[in-house]
């Protein structure tokens, strides 16, 4: 008994449960949902939303929002294709610059954030249009195909038939787990989302700090972009419309606060294991596609109506 108490104690396990209960019911609604296939097909998925979520970890974790991930995930891997197809480069050069797409839309949000004080609520949806506005620009809302069989690899299977991109996200997952619990960064990022003005009495760079977790963002936004158009072998300008609110709402649903200063990143995958396995479910019992995006909108209400539940009775029943 005294070791269920313990485990039901987990912050996580408010998440963990109900994910576990969703995949018992889709079990019985549909046997095969536990079929190797679907469970590649659906640890595949997660693994692409994973990676956006751990950079909405550490843009949340300082008390930010970054509302660009979508776009730039779609002009990251535009910007890989074009660089493979129009200009012929190697693909890891490629890809590099894919990356670092991502690198300098981190750093764009946060020089407008930190230095000209616009709210990153606002200043993120900005750069999320000028990001999709590049990519239709250079793309000229065509779609590429065609790419070097090393790229197509890279969205393939690996190591005992699992997909790259899957070992690529966890290993990631378990670095930033570590970063956020265990160094100077983690923990001044933290202080920084959870009280920015002790924080900088304690002499921490808030404007650093924020930079790079917006850095750290986009340039896992970007990886998922390139990883994604590696599994489907094609760019397309739409590619990740609308990417940023399934990664918020999963982020949130796994226990990461939107207002700073909690977060892990084991619940933030267990929160993106709830949306994707939701997603899923409901396409395996034949739920209609509008109807998904209407239970997915109530799952973003719902996330964001707990969290800020949470915070208000944290802070007293207060604002």
């Amino acid at each position: 008994m005294k070791v269920i108490k313990k485990i039901l104690k987990f912050r996580e396990m408010g998440v963990l449960i109900p994910l576990l209960l969703l995949w018992i019911v889709t079990f019985f609604a549909n046997h095969a949902f536990f079929s190797t296939t679907n469970m590649i097909a659906l640890f595949r998925s997660i693994s692409i939303t994973l990676l956006g979520s751990i950079g909405a970890t550490f843009a949340f974790s300082c008390g930010m929002m970054d509302l660009s991930a979508g776009s730039v995930y779609g002009l990251a891997g535009m910007v890989t294709a074009i660089g493979m197809k129009d200009l012929g480069l190697p693909v890891p050069v490629a890809i590099l610059a894919g990356l670092l797409v991502g690198v300098i839309f981190g750093l764009l949000n946060g020089l407008i954030i930190n230095h000209f004080d616009i709210p990153a609520f606002i200043a993120t949806l900005g750069t999320s249009y000028i990001a999709r506005g590049i990519v239709n620009v250079i793309s000229e809302g065509s779609a590429y195909t065609g790419f070097p069989d090393s790229f197509n690899a890279l969205g393939g299977k690996g190591l005992f038939g699992i997909p790259w991109s899957i070992y690529i996200a966890f290993m990631i997952a378990f670095v930033a787990a570590w970063v956020l619990k265990y160094t100077v960064y983690g923990r001044s990022l933290m202080a920084a989302g959870g009280n920015p003005e002790t924080a900088r009495t304690c002499g921490i760079n808030i404007k650093r700090i924020r930079n790079f977790a917006f850095v750290i963002s986009g340039t896992l936004c970007a990886l998922a972009g390139i990883l994604s158009s590696a599994r489907l072998a094609t760019a397309q300008a739409a590619a990740g419309t609308g990417w940023e609110m399934t990664v918020v709402a999963a982020t949130i649903i796994g226990g990461v606060s939107m207002y700073g200063g909690s977060a892990t990143v084991f619940g933030a995958a267990i929160g993106v294991g709830l949306m994707e396995t939701l997603t899923i479910s409901m396409t395996m019992i034949k739920v209609n596609a509008y109807w998904q995006r209407v239970a997915i909108g109530i799952v973003i209400i719902l996330a964001v109506g707990i969290d800020t539940y949470k915070r208000k009775k944290m802070s007293g029943g207060k604002g």
